[in-house]
C-alpha cells in the first residue's frame, strides 16, 4: 500500500471512529490513613532518587526553595504562575536570580527558545502525589508551562500534603474530568533515567537530573 492511500484511509477512519467507553472504576479502592500516605510517599520518592523536603508551612516555602536552588548554583529559573505557596519567585529574584518568561513571542520564536537552554531550575506545583510510586502528577495549561518540568537540570515541585493519594486510580476516580480539562497531564517519578545498551542507568539524559519535592502542610 502506498503512502497516500494509507494516509487517506487513516484520515477517513478518524472521522468516524470514537473512543471506547472507560472501564468501570472499582466501587471501593483500598485506602490508607493520611499519615501512612505521607510516609509511604516520602519513602517511595526517595527510592527513585527524588529529594523530599518538609512538611513545611506555606510561609517557609520561599526560604526552602531558595536554599535548594542556591545549592545547585543556579542563576536562571522558570516557574509556574500558580504555585501552592506565594512569594517563591519573588524570593528567588531578590537573591539575584533571573526569571525566564515562558511566553514565546511569535516574532522572536527562534531567538527566544534558544534562551531556554540556559534555564537551570524549573519550579512547579503538583496536582497530586501518588504514595505507592512516589510520583507527582502535573496538569499543564495557561501559566503552567511543560518546559518548567522538562528542560532544566533541576526540577523543584511544591505539593500540598492534602493532595497525596494512594495511586493514580484513586486520584482519577476523584477527578474524572481532569484529562479533558488540561492540555497535558504528566506523571513524574524521580529524575529522568535512561538505560543504555550496556544496561548502565543514566540520570538526566532526557529531563531533569535532580528532582526536589517540597511538601507543604
Amino acid at each position: 500500500m502506498d503512502r497516500d492511500t494509507f494516509l487517506t484511509r487513516v484520515g477517513q477512519a478518524s472521522l468516524t471512529s470514537v473512543l471506547p467507553s472507560s472501564p468501570p472504576v472499582a466501587a471501593e479502592l483500598s485506602e490508607y490513613q493520611a499519615d501512612d500516605l505521607v510516609a509511604m510517599f516520602r519513602a517511595r520518592a526517595q527510592a527513585v532518587n527524588a529529594v523530599v523536603h518538609g512538611p513545611i508551612s506555606r510561609h517557609g516555602a520561599p526560604r526552602v526553595v531558595v536554599g535548594i536552588v542556591t545549592g545547585h548554583d543556579a542563576t536562571k529559573f522558570m516557574a509556574w504562575d500558580d504555585l501552592p505557596a506565594s512569594g517563591v519567585a519573588s524570593a528567588m529574584t531578590s537573591e539575584g536570580m533571573e526569571r525566564v518568561d515562558h511566553q514565546i513571542p511569535r516574532e522572536e520564536h527562534g531567538r527566544h527558545t534558544l534562551g531556554y537552554l540556559d534555564v537551570d531550575v524549573g519550579i512547579t506545583g503538583a496536582d497530586a502525589g501518588l504514595a505507592e510510586s512516589g510520583s507527582v502528577v502535573l496538569a499543564h495549561g495557561p501559566g503552567r508551562p511543560r518546559m518548567a518540568s522538562l528542560i532544566p537540570e533541576v526540577h523543584v515541585v511544591l505539593i500540598e500534603m492534602s493532595s497525596i493519594t494512594t495511586t493514580l486510580a484513586h486520584w482519577a476516580a476523584k477527578n474524572p474530568h481532569i484529562a479533558a480539562e488540561t492540555t497535558n497531564l504528566v506523571v513524574i517519578t524521580g529524575p529522568s533515567r535512561t538505560g543504555d545498551i550496556e544496561q548502565q542507568l543514566n540520570l538526566g539524559v532526557h529531563g531533569p537530573r535532580h528532582v526536589h519535592i517540597v511538601m507543604i502542610r
